[in-house]
C-alpha cells in the first residue's frame, strides 16, 4: 500500500517494516518532505507527481499542531485522521470532515465528532507504546516514584501543585525530557494529566517496566487496564494525598507492585503498541478501499469544504495559540474565502 502520511510520524517506521510505501509529510526534521511552512494542494501535488506517488492511503497524524497540509479531501485514496488533543483543539470537529474514517485516542469525546449530516464512522483509537523507544533497561529499581513530563505545562496548571505537594510527603524524583531509562529504574511512575485525557505516558512508564500509578478518569481508562492488577488503584484527581497514599501502600509490597508492572507491561507490549495499532490502520484501510469509502467524499466536496472553513475560522480566532500575524491571517483568509 501507498501511504501519505501528514504531521505525525510515529507511524511511519512501523509502515515501511511492514512492508508498504510511505511518503511523509511534515514539520519534523525526519519527514521525507520537511515542511517550514503551510503547503496546499497545489504545491502537495506538485510533489506526488514528481514522484509518481499516488497514495492508496492519506493519513494524518495529530501533533497538537495546526494544519500543516490543506487539501487532504481532494486528494486520491481513502483519508484517516487520527485526532489526540481534541479536548484542546475545537478546530478538529469540522477538519475532520477532510477523512473518511476519523480515529479519537479519548474515548469521551466521539460524540461531538458524529453528525448527522456526515455518514462516516468515527473510532476510539486509544494511544500506545511503542517497544524501540520505550525501552525496559532491567535497571535496578532505585527509583521509588517518578515523573518524567513537562513540569509546568502552560494548559495545566494542576500539575506543578500536584508535584510539589507530592514531595512535601513522599520522596517524587521529577524530571523534563528522555523518560525512559527514568521509567525503567522507577518502581513506580506517577501520572498526570492535562484534561483526564489518556495521555502516552500511560503506556510509555508500563512498556518500561514501572507500575503506574494514574488519576481516577474515564475517556476508556478502565477499558483497558485493570486496577489492583495491571496498574496501581487509581487516585482521586488533583489529590495529592491519595496518591502519596496509595504510592505509599504499594511500594511497602514490593513483590505485589512488581507483579503489578510485569503485568501492565506484558498487556501494552501485546495490546497497545505502535506494530498493533498501525496494523489496524491498514487493516481499516483495506476495508474502506474495499468499500468504495472515498466516493461520498469526492461527491460532496463542496460541502466539505465549507466545513473545513470552520476549523480555519477556530484557528484565526484562537489567541491562546501562538501563531504569528501572518499565519493567522492565511488561516482567517482560508476561512472566509468564497
Amino acid at each position: 500500500m501507498r501511504i501519505l502520511n501528514i504531521s505525525g510520524s510515529a507511524f511511519v517506521p512501523t509502515f515501511r517494516s511492514l512492508g508498504h510505501q510511505v511518503l511523509s509529510v511534515g514539520s519534523s526534521p525526519s519527514c521525507d518532505v520537511h515542511l517550514k511552512n503551510p503547503m496546499g494542494i497545489k504545491e502537495l501535488w506538485d510533489i506526488l507527481k514528481a514522484r509518481s506517488f499516488y497514495p492508496d492511503l492519506v493519513f494524518w497524524n495529530d501533533t497538537c499542531r495546526p494544519p500543516e497540509v490543506f487539501g487532504i479531501e481532494k486528494l486520491p485514496g481513502v483519508t484517516i485522521g487520527f485526532t489526540i488533543d481534541q479536548y484542546c483543539n475545537p478546530w478538529h470537529v469540522p477538519y475532520s470532515w477532510a477523512f473518511d474514517l476519523l480515529l479519537v485516542a479519548q474515548k469521551d469525546y466521539l460524540p461531538f465528532f458524529v453528525q448527522k449530516k456526515l455518514p462516516r464512522n468515527c473510532q476510539w483509537f486509544p494511544l500506545f507504546c511503542n517497544e524501540d523507544k520505550d525501552f525496559d533497561f532491567g535497571l535496578d529499581k532505585d527509583i521509588p516514584v517518578s515523573f518524567v513530563g513537562t513540569l509546568n505545562p502552560p494548559l495545566n496548571r494542576q500539575r506543578p501543585l500536584l508535584l510539589k505537594n507530592f514531595k512535601k510527603l513522599s520522596p517524587l524524583y521529577t524530571h523534563q525530557g528522555q523518560y525512559a531509562e527514568v521509567f525503567s529504574r522507577s518502581m513506580i511512575v506517577l501520572n498526570q494529566s492535562a484534561a483526564g485525557e489518556l495521555n502516552f505516558r500511560l503506556f510509555q512508564a508500563a512498556c518500561c517496566g514501572a507500575a503506574v500509578l494514574t488519576e481516577d478518569v474515564e475517556n476508556g481508562l478502565r477499558d483497558i487496564f485493570r486496577p489492583g492488577e495491571d496498574i496501581l488503584p487509581f487516585y482521586k484527581r488533583g489529590n495529592h494525598e491519595s496518591a502519596v497514599s496509595i504510592a505509599k501502600k504499594a511500594l511497602s509490597n514490593p513483590e505485589k507492585t512488581l507483579e503489578i508492572a510485569k503485568a501492565g507491561q506484558n498487556k501494552v507490549r501485546k495490546e497497545h503498541s505502535v506494530r498493533v495499532r498501525a496494523k489496524r490502520i491498514i487493516s481499516m484501510a483495506e476495508r474502506l478501499i474495499y468499500n468504495k469509502a472515498s466516493q461520498w467524499r469526492r461527491d460532496n466536496l463542496k460541502l466539505i469544504e465549507n466545513e473545513l472553513r470552520k476549523s480555519f475560522l477556530f484557528l484565526a480566532a484562537d489567541r491562546e495559540l501562538p501563531l504569528t500575524k501572518s499565519i493567522r491571517d492565511f488561516y482567517m483568509h482560508l476561512g472566509i474565502k468564497n
